[in-house]
């Protein structure tokens, strides 16, 4: 999402209140955001909860599988 809004990984760290790796952490899947951050996730892209932790759940589908091709939504 982050790369469709032109916005860095440091950015988007500001923006959350966490750390540049962290944010690294989320977008592998190796940590999930808390709630405060995900409210953050919502407030910034203008997407409800739901709709970010469906993507992030084929995020991790996609990963698990190894597939060449991203989900599709």
């Amino acid at each position: 999402m982050r790369f469709g809004k032109g916005i860095s990984a440091k950015r988007l760290a500001e923006i959350l209140g966490v750390s540049k790796a962290m944010v690294s952490h989320y977008e592998s899947g190796r940590y999930k955001p808390s709630a405060k951050v995900i409210i953050r996730l919502e407030r910034f892209f203008g997407i409800p909860a739901g709709e970010l932790l469906a993507e992030s759940d084929a995020e991790e589908d996609y990963r698990r599988l190894g597939s060449s091709e991203r989900p599709t939504r």
